[in-house]
């Protein structure tokens, strides 16, 4: 019989569901399913204010995804994304691939995250 085990992270942030790509490599389902991806970032344009931040006075343009502390650009999820590019990263807190030039209202300072031993949740984020 499997063992499961249920985390429950402070600010109720989902857990990721994990998935295979064809590398084999374990992926979060968002960055393997464009579906779901959409629907997740249409969720975080709706909840959280994803967007461009150019004309936003609500945010600093350096407050952009590609240094929040939830950016997720390690090495690893490069590959699950498949961008060579480093314009594309993966929302920890939303569970989508987003832009590194966009924002949204769950900025926290302090990212990208770039290595593993950074990819536990913070108590602050």
């Amino acid at each position: 019989m499997a063992d499961v085990q249920i985390t429950v992270l402070s600010d109720m942030i989902p857990v990721d569901r994990y998935d295979d790509d064809d590398n084999g490599l374990k992926c979060p389902i968002a960055t393997q399913k464009a579906d779901v991806n959409e629907d997740n970032r249409r969720q975080a344009v709706a909840t959280a204010g994803y967007r461009d931040p150019a004309g936003s006075g609500a945010f600093r343009v350096s407050n952009i995804c590609g240094n929040c502390k939830a950016y997720d650009q390690t090495k690893d999820m490069l590959k699950c994304i498949g961008d060579d590019s480093r314009q594309l990263g993966y929302c920890q807190l939303l569970k989508f691939v987003c832009r590194s030039c966009n924002t949204c209202n769950k900025w926290v300072e302090g990212g990208p995250i770039t290595a593993k031993v950074q990819q536990s949740y913070p108590d602050n984020l």
